[in-house]
Protein backbone atom coordinates (compact mmCIF):
# COMPACT_ATOMS: atom_id res chain seq x y z
CA UNK A 1 0.00 0.00 0.00
CA UNK A 2 0.85 3.45 -0.58
CA UNK A 3 0.63 5.22 2.89
CA UNK A 4 0.75 8.92 3.83
CA UNK A 5 1.76 10.12 7.68
CA UNK A 6 0.60 13.08 8.97
CA UNK A 7 3.97 13.06 11.70
CA UNK A 8 5.72 10.07 11.42
CA UNK A 9 8.86 11.32 13.61
CA UNK A 10 7.31 11.52 16.77
CA UNK A 11 7.29 8.90 19.64
CA UNK A 12 4.24 6.56 18.08
CA UNK A 13 4.69 7.29 14.44
CA UNK A 14 8.24 6.45 14.33
CA UNK A 15 7.19 2.75 15.56
CA UNK A 16 4.15 2.71 12.71
CA UNK A 17 6.79 3.75 9.97
CA UNK A 18 9.07 1.24 11.06
CA UNK A 19 6.81 -1.30 10.83
CA UNK A 20 5.23 -0.46 7.86
CA UNK A 21 8.59 -0.74 5.83
CA UNK A 22 9.31 -4.03 7.33
CA UNK A 23 5.68 -4.84 6.03
CA UNK A 24 6.95 -3.46 2.26
CA UNK A 25 4.56 -0.65 2.24
CA UNK A 26 5.46 2.52 0.74
CA UNK A 27 5.48 5.20 2.94
CA UNK A 28 5.30 9.24 2.56
CA UNK A 29 5.75 11.19 5.67
CA UNK A 30 4.56 14.45 6.36
CA UNK A 31 6.52 16.72 8.88
CA UNK A 32 7.95 20.20 9.57
CA UNK A 33 11.54 18.64 9.24
CA UNK A 34 12.93 19.86 12.53
CA UNK A 35 13.75 16.31 13.92
CA UNK A 36 16.73 14.43 12.71
CA UNK A 37 15.70 11.84 10.29
CA UNK A 38 15.85 8.57 12.59
CA UNK A 39 14.99 6.55 9.58
CA UNK A 40 17.77 4.38 7.66
CA UNK A 41 17.89 4.83 4.05
CA UNK A 42 14.88 3.28 2.48
CA UNK A 43 13.41 3.13 -1.21
CA UNK A 44 9.95 2.70 0.09
CA UNK A 45 10.42 6.32 2.60
CA UNK A 46 9.55 9.44 1.24
CA UNK A 47 9.16 12.83 2.82
CA UNK A 48 7.36 15.77 2.55
CA UNK A 49 7.93 18.56 4.68
CA UNK A 50 5.76 21.57 5.68
CA UNK A 51 3.49 22.91 8.62
CA UNK A 52 -0.27 20.60 9.22
CA UNK A 53 -1.50 24.23 10.04
CA UNK A 54 -0.97 25.68 6.90
CA UNK A 55 -3.50 24.23 4.46
CA UNK A 56 -1.20 25.03 1.32
CA UNK A 57 2.03 22.70 2.76
CA UNK A 58 -0.66 19.77 3.34
CA UNK A 59 -2.31 20.51 0.09
CA UNK A 60 1.07 20.94 -1.78
CA UNK A 61 1.89 17.45 -0.26
CA UNK A 62 -0.21 15.78 -2.07
CA UNK A 63 -1.26 16.98 -4.54
CA UNK A 64 -1.21 14.93 -8.08
CA UNK A 65 -1.18 12.20 -5.86
CA UNK A 66 -2.64 8.76 -4.43
CA UNK A 67 -2.80 6.72 -1.33
CA UNK A 68 -4.11 3.41 -0.45
CA UNK A 69 -4.42 5.08 3.41
CA UNK A 70 -3.32 8.19 5.24
CA UNK A 71 -2.60 8.16 8.87
CA UNK A 72 -3.06 11.08 10.71
CA UNK A 73 -1.38 11.26 14.31
CA UNK A 74 -0.97 15.12 14.71
CA UNK A 75 -4.96 16.55 14.96
CA UNK A 76 -5.61 17.65 17.76
CA UNK A 77 -7.82 20.67 16.99
CA UNK A 78 -10.95 21.22 14.87
CA UNK A 79 -9.14 22.85 12.19
CA UNK A 80 -6.62 20.42 11.44
CA UNK A 81 -9.12 17.82 11.04
CA UNK A 82 -11.68 19.86 8.87
CA UNK A 83 -8.17 20.83 6.46
CA UNK A 84 -7.52 17.09 6.50
CA UNK A 85 -11.15 16.35 5.33
CA UNK A 86 -10.93 19.22 2.65
CA UNK A 87 -7.75 17.09 0.98
CA UNK A 88 -8.35 13.56 1.64
CA UNK A 89 -12.07 13.21 1.18
CA UNK A 90 -12.12 10.97 -1.94
CA UNK A 91 -8.11 10.86 -2.57
CA UNK A 92 -7.60 8.12 -0.07
CA UNK A 93 -9.02 4.53 0.65
CA UNK A 94 -8.93 4.72 4.40
CA UNK A 95 -8.21 7.26 6.92
CA UNK A 96 -6.85 6.39 10.41
CA UNK A 97 -7.10 8.77 13.16
CA UNK A 98 -4.96 8.94 16.17
CA UNK A 99 -7.59 10.11 19.38
CA UNK A 100 -7.05 9.20 22.77
CA UNK A 101 -8.97 7.32 25.63
CA UNK A 102 -9.19 10.94 27.37
CA UNK A 103 -12.51 10.73 25.03
CA UNK A 104 -13.88 9.05 27.71
CA UNK A 105 -12.18 9.98 30.36
CA UNK A 106 -13.65 13.77 30.41
CA UNK A 107 -17.17 12.25 30.74
CA UNK A 108 -18.47 12.75 34.69
CA UNK A 109 -19.45 9.06 34.40
CA UNK A 110 -17.86 6.26 33.08
CA UNK A 111 -18.49 2.53 33.24
CA UNK A 112 -15.42 -0.10 33.65
CA UNK A 113 -14.54 -2.14 31.63
CA UNK A 114 -15.14 1.09 29.51
CA UNK A 115 -16.01 0.51 25.62
CA UNK A 116 -15.87 2.58 22.75
CA UNK A 117 -19.06 3.29 22.84
CA UNK A 118 -18.73 5.65 25.84
CA UNK A 119 -17.14 8.72 23.75
CA UNK A 120 -20.43 10.61 23.86
CA UNK A 121 -20.91 10.87 27.99
CA UNK A 122 -21.96 13.85 29.67
CA UNK A 123 -18.61 16.38 30.49
CA UNK A 124 -17.65 16.37 34.09
CA UNK A 125 -17.04 19.76 35.49
CA UNK A 126 -14.32 21.43 34.46
CA UNK A 127 -11.15 19.60 35.99
CA UNK A 128 -7.89 21.47 35.01
CA UNK A 129 -6.21 18.89 37.17
CA UNK A 130 -8.06 16.32 34.81
CA UNK A 131 -5.13 13.33 34.53
CA UNK A 132 -6.06 12.36 31.23
CA UNK A 133 -5.89 16.06 30.04
CA UNK A 134 -9.40 18.39 29.82
CA UNK A 135 -9.16 20.38 27.51
CA UNK A 136 -6.88 17.30 25.48
CA UNK A 137 -9.92 14.89 25.44
CA UNK A 138 -12.58 17.64 24.64
CA UNK A 139 -10.71 18.58 21.49
CA UNK A 140 -10.17 15.17 20.63
CA UNK A 141 -13.82 14.81 20.74
CA UNK A 142 -14.54 17.45 18.75
CA UNK A 143 -11.90 16.06 15.64
CA UNK A 144 -13.87 12.76 16.08
CA UNK A 145 -17.03 14.22 15.43
CA UNK A 146 -15.63 16.03 12.08
CA UNK A 147 -14.20 12.73 11.08
CA UNK A 148 -17.18 10.90 11.74
CA UNK A 149 -19.87 13.33 10.21
CA UNK A 150 -18.29 12.48 6.86
CA UNK A 151 -16.97 8.61 7.23
CA UNK A 152 -18.29 7.47 4.33
CA UNK A 153 -16.64 4.13 2.96
CA UNK A 154 -16.92 4.92 -0.45
CA UNK A 155 -15.44 8.46 -0.16
CA UNK A 156 -13.76 8.99 3.03
CA UNK A 157 -13.54 5.47 5.32
CA UNK A 158 -12.71 6.21 8.88
CA UNK A 159 -11.43 4.50 11.90
CA UNK A 160 -10.27 5.37 15.24
CA UNK A 161 -7.76 4.77 17.97
CA UNK A 162 -8.01 5.66 20.76
CA UNK A 163 -4.55 4.95 22.92
CA UNK A 164 -4.40 5.23 26.67
CA UNK A 165 -0.97 6.15 28.29
CA UNK A 166 1.89 5.14 25.73
CA UNK A 167 4.96 4.04 27.46
CA UNK A 168 8.60 3.33 26.38
CA UNK A 169 12.04 4.02 25.45
CA UNK A 170 12.34 7.38 23.97
CA UNK A 171 8.97 8.79 25.30
CA UNK A 172 9.06 12.68 25.92
CA UNK A 173 6.48 12.65 28.14
CA UNK A 174 8.90 10.45 30.90
CA UNK A 175 5.96 9.42 32.80
CA UNK A 176 7.41 6.62 33.77
CA UNK A 177 10.82 8.27 35.12
CA UNK A 178 9.15 10.14 37.63
CA UNK A 179 8.77 6.69 39.76
CA UNK A 180 11.40 5.03 38.41
CA UNK A 181 13.96 8.08 39.32
CA UNK A 182 12.56 8.72 42.29
CA UNK A 183 12.72 4.46 43.01
CA UNK A 184 16.15 4.84 42.28
CA UNK A 185 17.31 7.73 44.29
CA UNK A 186 16.42 5.08 47.79
CA UNK A 187 14.36 8.03 49.17
CA UNK A 188 11.09 7.92 50.99
CA UNK A 189 7.87 7.96 47.62
CA UNK A 190 5.25 10.16 48.27
CA UNK A 191 2.09 8.78 46.95
CA UNK A 192 -1.11 11.41 46.17
CA UNK A 193 -4.88 9.40 47.54
CA UNK A 194 -4.77 5.57 47.89
CA UNK A 195 -3.11 4.66 45.08
CA UNK A 196 -5.63 1.73 44.21
CA UNK A 197 -7.39 2.85 41.33
CA UNK A 198 -6.60 0.54 38.24
CA UNK A 199 -5.48 1.89 34.91
CA UNK A 200 -3.40 0.81 32.24
CA UNK A 201 -0.77 1.56 30.06
CA UNK A 202 0.71 0.60 26.75
CA UNK A 203 4.10 -0.23 25.39
CA UNK A 204 4.85 2.31 21.73
CA UNK A 205 5.69 -0.81 19.63
CA UNK A 206 2.02 -2.55 20.40
CA UNK A 207 0.71 0.86 20.12
CA UNK A 208 2.23 1.03 16.57
CA UNK A 209 1.72 -2.55 15.40
CA UNK A 210 -1.97 -1.72 16.35
CA UNK A 211 -2.05 1.12 13.85
CA UNK A 212 -1.03 -1.17 11.35
CA UNK A 213 -2.42 -4.42 11.72
CA UNK A 214 -5.90 -1.98 11.80
CA UNK A 215 -5.05 -0.40 8.32
CA UNK A 216 -4.54 -4.18 7.22
CA UNK A 217 -8.00 -5.08 8.40
CA UNK A 218 -10.70 -4.05 6.16
CA UNK A 219 -13.38 -4.77 9.04
CA UNK A 220 -11.85 -1.94 10.84
CA UNK A 221 -13.40 0.18 8.57
CA UNK A 222 -15.90 2.58 10.37
CA UNK A 223 -14.91 1.80 13.85
CA UNK A 224 -12.97 2.74 17.19
CA UNK A 225 -11.02 0.94 18.88
CA UNK A 226 -9.17 1.23 22.77
CA UNK A 227 -5.36 0.49 22.62
CA UNK A 228 -4.23 -0.70 25.98
CA UNK A 229 -2.33 -3.54 27.71
CA UNK A 230 -3.54 -6.20 29.03
CA UNK A 231 -2.20 -6.10 31.99
CA UNK A 232 -4.64 -3.95 34.73
CA UNK A 233 -2.99 -2.75 37.72
CA UNK A 234 -2.86 0.43 40.41
CA UNK A 235 -0.48 3.00 41.11
CA UNK A 236 0.79 0.68 44.25
CA UNK A 237 1.45 -2.09 41.79
CA UNK A 238 3.09 -0.58 39.37
CA UNK A 239 5.33 0.99 41.89
CA UNK A 240 6.10 -2.34 43.75
CA UNK A 241 6.37 -3.73 40.05
CA UNK A 242 9.18 -1.18 38.99
CA UNK A 243 11.11 -1.32 42.44
CA UNK A 244 11.40 -5.25 41.67
CA UNK A 245 12.68 -4.89 38.75
CA UNK A 246 15.61 -2.50 40.29
CA UNK A 247 15.75 -4.39 43.38
CA UNK A 248 14.86 -1.72 45.49
CA UNK A 249 12.04 -1.57 48.39
CA UNK A 250 11.09 2.26 49.03
CA UNK A 251 8.86 3.06 51.58
CA UNK A 252 6.19 4.78 50.64
CA UNK A 253 3.82 7.48 52.22
CA UNK A 254 0.11 8.22 50.97
CA UNK A 255 -1.25 11.96 51.43
CA UNK A 256 -4.79 12.43 51.64
CA UNK A 257 -5.50 13.79 47.89
CA UNK A 258 -7.50 16.68 48.84
CA UNK A 259 -4.62 17.63 51.14
CA UNK A 260 -2.13 16.79 48.32
CA UNK A 261 -4.12 19.20 45.80
CA UNK A 262 -3.80 22.41 48.05
CA UNK A 263 0.07 22.01 47.72
CA UNK A 264 2.29 23.56 45.42
CA UNK A 265 4.04 20.49 44.16
CA UNK A 266 0.76 19.08 43.08
CA UNK A 267 0.69 20.96 39.98
CA UNK A 268 3.40 21.32 36.81
CA UNK A 269 2.14 23.08 33.95
CA UNK A 270 2.92 21.34 30.59
CA UNK A 271 3.65 17.93 32.35
CA UNK A 272 1.66 15.44 34.33
CA UNK A 273 2.19 15.59 38.12
CA UNK A 274 3.03 12.15 40.14
CA UNK A 275 1.63 10.29 36.79
CA UNK A 276 -0.71 7.11 37.00
CA UNK A 277 -2.70 8.73 39.97
CA UNK A 278 -5.76 8.34 37.70
CA UNK A 279 -8.29 9.40 40.46
CA UNK A 280 -10.43 7.30 39.60
CA UNK A 281 -10.45 3.73 38.01
CA UNK A 282 -9.72 3.65 34.19
CA UNK A 283 -10.03 0.28 32.51
CA UNK A 284 -10.84 -0.04 28.55
CA UNK A 285 -11.96 -2.81 26.91
CA UNK A 286 -9.96 -4.85 24.70
CA UNK A 287 -12.68 -7.03 22.88
CA UNK A 288 -13.36 -5.53 20.16
CA UNK A 289 -9.40 -4.70 18.77
CA UNK A 290 -8.44 -8.34 20.24
CA UNK A 291 -12.06 -10.00 17.87
CA UNK A 292 -11.28 -7.37 14.83
CA UNK A 293 -7.42 -7.91 14.39
CA UNK A 294 -5.56 -10.31 17.07
CA UNK A 295 -4.41 -7.56 19.49
CA UNK A 296 -2.30 -8.72 22.17
CA UNK A 297 0.46 -6.94 24.04
CA UNK A 298 4.17 -6.88 25.46
CA UNK A 299 3.81 -8.33 29.34
CA UNK A 300 5.39 -5.43 31.32
CA UNK A 301 7.97 -7.40 32.69
CA UNK A 302 9.99 -7.46 28.80
CA UNK A 303 9.23 -3.88 28.02
CA UNK A 304 9.71 -2.12 31.59
CA UNK A 305 13.10 -2.95 31.88
CA UNK A 306 14.23 -1.96 27.97
CA UNK A 307 12.62 1.93 29.39
CA UNK A 308 14.58 1.89 32.75
CA UNK A 309 17.65 1.22 30.38
CA UNK A 310 16.68 4.04 28.25
CA UNK A 311 16.09 6.61 30.44
CA UNK A 312 19.04 5.95 32.68
CA UNK A 313 21.41 6.23 29.57
CA UNK A 314 19.57 9.74 28.26
CA UNK A 315 17.39 11.48 30.46
CA UNK A 316 19.38 13.73 33.32
CA UNK A 317 15.63 14.32 35.68
CA UNK A 318 11.90 13.56 34.97
CA UNK A 319 9.46 16.41 35.73
CA UNK A 320 9.74 18.39 39.03
CA UNK A 321 12.76 16.48 40.09
CA UNK A 322 13.78 19.75 41.26
CA UNK A 323 11.24 19.84 43.89
CA UNK A 324 11.75 16.78 45.24
CA UNK A 325 13.20 17.45 48.33
CA UNK A 326 9.80 19.26 48.90
CA UNK A 327 8.20 16.06 48.75
CA UNK A 328 10.63 14.09 51.27
CA UNK A 329 9.49 17.33 53.42
CA UNK A 330 5.92 16.59 53.43
CA UNK A 331 6.67 13.00 53.45
CA UNK A 332 8.20 13.42 56.80
CA UNK A 333 5.19 15.62 57.62
CA UNK A 334 2.45 13.14 56.83
CA UNK A 335 4.51 10.01 58.86
CA UNK A 336 4.93 11.89 61.95
CA UNK A 337 0.77 12.93 61.48
CA UNK A 338 -0.16 9.60 61.20
CA UNK A 339 2.18 8.46 64.08
CA UNK A 340 1.06 10.52 66.30
CA UNK A 341 -2.75 9.73 65.22
CA UNK A 342 -2.09 6.21 65.96
CA UNK A 343 -0.83 6.64 69.22
CA UNK A 344 -3.90 8.71 70.31
CA UNK A 345 -5.66 5.88 68.63
CA UNK A 346 -4.32 3.53 71.31
CA UNK A 347 -4.71 5.64 74.45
Amino acid sequence: MKIFIIGGTGFISKNIVEILLLRRHDVTIFTRGESVNPFKQNNNLHFETGDRNKYSDLEQAVKGKNFDAVIDMTAFTVDQSESAVRIFKGNTGRFIHCSTVSVYMVSKDIKCPIKEDQDKGELMDDFPRNPFGMDYGINKRKCEDVLWNVHNPGSFPVTMLRPVFVCGPEDRTRRDYFWIQRILDGKTLLVPGSGDFAFQQVYVNDTARAFCDVLETDKTIGEAYNVASEEIYSLNDYIRMIAQILGKDPEIVHIDQREFDKLDISYFPGADVFPFNTRRTAVFSLDKIKNHTGFKTTPFSEWMPLTIDWYIKNVKNSFGYDRRNRELEIAEEWKKAADAAKRNFNI
